[in-house]
């Protein structure tokens, strides 16, 4: 058995084919390979999102006398206090970033214990006597904007970890990649979307090749080398990272919207409907592992 019968997972490049096969919109003309990768990575997000499917945790110390810490970047700030781990596709660590792909916290530890989970209302109301307080627990946490708050305020320097729910990387092709016979090494015109463990596809690249790592703002590490020369080669960066179970559901959502486009009016209810309803047996099959309510806020909460 060949190496390629063995893969379980459906390549950004396949879901792509099935979905053309099945509108019959063979021309990029029509519809561009760029436009349908964008709404396969979107049914990703929204099942991710309403579903739960994808889970990370992250760490960082706390400061003394410092209550509120930032997790995401702002319009004046860029955070670079986390170490996230699970979220670079090939199970290791990013050190110095922010948490962008979180979507939801389910569990905060301070100093390897538990917190409860409060509102922020309730700071103002015990007026920092945690004893004044429905808190079981030695700290709570609590959201404030985009920023994780410890209560009582840290006085010494301790781990602070979040584990929560994120968000997928985005699935994509480039043109613009130069690759050399021989070398691992990729050039391309940014490297903005490429994320370590990404798997890349494409001509005289080897079978599964990886990200290993990210030179710059224009170069990447395969975790193999190349097999030819070539300029402006097109690439294919990125799998789908939800369980091999859901992925043939990630072809109803761009079926759906590529039809929209086409105006077919008895298509446009089919894949919807269906889109809609393998979504909603998604999020009921995770929700009742979990033994959780089904979840019907469309909102991050974090």
């Amino acid at each position: 058995m060949s190496v390629i019968q063995n893969k379980r997972y459906m390549t950004l490049s396949e879901i792509t084919t099935e979905v053309r096969n099945i509108t019959g919109v063979s021309s990029t003309d029509v519809v561009s390979d760029a436009v349908i990768h964008d709404l396969i990575s979107e049914a990703q997000y929204q099942l991710c999102d309403e579903a739960n499917l994808l889970q990370g945790y992250a760490t960082r110390n706390s400061v003394a006398d410092t209550s509120e810490y930032p997790m995401k970047n702002s319009n004046s700030d860029e955070v670079t206090d986390w170490t996230a781990y699970q979220v670079n596709l090939s199970g290791g660590n990013t050190a110095s970033t922010s948490l962008e792909y979180m979507t939801r916290i389910f569990r905060v530890d301070y100093d390897g214990d538990m917190c409860q989970r409060i509102g922020i209302n309730e700071i103002s109301d015990i007026s920092g006597d945690a004893s004044l307080s429905n808190i079981t627990t030695s700290y709570a946490y609590y959201i404030h904007d985009d920023k994780l708050g410890i209560f009582p305020t840290p006085t010494e320097v301790k781990e602070i970890k979040v584990y929560y729910y994120r968000l997928p990387h985005k699935m994509f092709a480039d043109a613009t990649c130069d690759i050399s016979s021989g070398s691992a090494n990729v050039t391309m015109d940014l490297t903005t979307d490429v994320r370590e463990g990404m798997i890349v596809q494409g001509s005289n690249i080897p079978f599964d090749a990886q990200i290993s790592s990210i030179t710059n703002t224009t170069t990447f590490v395969l975790s193999g080398n190349a097999t030819s020369t070539a300029s402006n080669q097109t690439l294919t960066f990125g799998k789908p990272e939800i369980d091999e179970r859901y992925q043939r559901i990630l072809i109803y959502y761009p079926c759906w919207r590529v039809v929209e486009r086409l105006r077919d009016v008895n298509l446009i209810s089919y894949f919807k409907n269906e889109w809609l309803e393998q979504k909603q047996r998604v999020i009921l099959e995770r929700q009742s592992r979990d033994g959780n309510t089904v979840l019907t806020i469309p909102y991050n909460d974090f």
